[in-house]
């Protein structure tokens, strides 16, 4: 009888980790996509066999032949980037995800909410709507583009009409006191409640060098906001019925005070309106004593419990 020698491990897994060690000294992004097909393919190994967790972190990253030409040895981050995504797959075994009740429960399935919509323009033609408008001025420098019944709606300006809104933006020349400004517009996807709405987010950053709302002389003040979000709501006829701005994500980045909009503008090149809502927000003495009791009451309740008291 002829005995048939077993497969090479060497065989065995020169394709699956020469692929990724490729494509990481290539660049980072065929790195990531490398890793992901390594991750898959273990995955695919573990459902089969049903090794051991520990048999697979070995298999994951085996020894891998030295002196192979063109190819140099990874280093020890490679193996830790291949085992941390294949982590997750090790941490399923036994049992099954431990997330997968989460995921079903808690996330939401966008493609199947959107496929179910029956708004007569599809996503694709909301978002290029969208960001027609932001090319003209918001709507102003074509009305055409917003409904009749249009509603403009800010954390504390508006609700404005359509008429109110197009003679405040037509007279408002951002561009004139911010040559180079950005509004580093982003992000956009139709939201699968509301299946007729746009939502984006956009980071403004620009160096005031000119003239702003008239009176207020160039200051030279590169001004960065946080991130802002923004959303235009349509009707079937394609018109934009609402559009919110300056809701800020993060107060904590940028230079206006956590502020967005014309608010965080302003008062970033020294020159914030004198009313609370144009400043940067502060704690009110009422909220200031309620967290001061709150904390004392806390102590309280601790020392009481040391002494004995409310145990049965």
């Amino acid at each position: 009888t002829t005995t048939r020698a077993s497969p090479s491990p060497y065989k065995f897994n020169k394709e699956r980790i020469m692929s990724a060690v490729i494509s990481q000294i290539a660049s980072p992004v065929a790195a990531r996509a490398a890793v992901t097909r390594q991750s898959t393919r273990v995955t695919s190994a573990s459902s089969f066999s049903s090794p051991s967790p520990s048999q697979r972190r070995v298999d994951i990253v085996p020894s891998i032949p030295k002196n192979v030409p063109g190819v140099r040895s990874p280093s020890r981050r490679s193996f830790r980037l291949v085992n941390a995504v294949a982590a997750p797959v090790m941490d399923a075994a036994p049992g099954g995800d431990p997330f997968s009740a989460f995921f079903a429960e808690q996330m939401l399935d966008e493609t199947a909410m959107l496929a179910a919509s029956t708004f007569p323009i599809s996503p694709m033609e909301l978002i290029a709507k969208t960001k027609g408008i932001l090319a003209t001025n918001n709507g102003a420098g074509d009305p055409s583009r917003l409904a009749a019944d249009f509603r403009f709606v800010a954390p504390v300006v508006g609700p404005l009409s359509k008429e109110k809104f197009i003679a405040a933006f037509s007279s408002f020349k951002l561009e004139e006191a911010f040559p180079d400004a950005v509004a580093n517009f982003y992000a956009f996807r139709v939201d699968p409640f509301e299946t007729n709405r746009v939502w984006f987010d956009s980071r403004f950053k620009g160096t005031h060098t000119g003239p702003f709302a008239g009176s207020i002389k160039p200051t030279g003040i590169t001004v960065e906001t946080p991130p802002q979000t923004s959303s235009m709501r349509f009707n079937e006829q394609g018109e934009c019925t609402q559009m919110t701005v300056g809701y800020v994500l993060d107060k904590q980045l940028g230079n206006t005070g956590g502020l967005g909009g014309v608010f965080g503008i302003l008062y970033a090149i020294g020159s914030g309106l004198p009313f609370p809502e144009a400043q940067p927000w502060a704690k009110s003495l009422r909220y200031s004593l309620f967290n001061k009791l709150g904390g004392f009451m806390t102590k309280l309740q601790g020392f009481l419990k040391g002494l004995g008291f409310g145990k049965k």
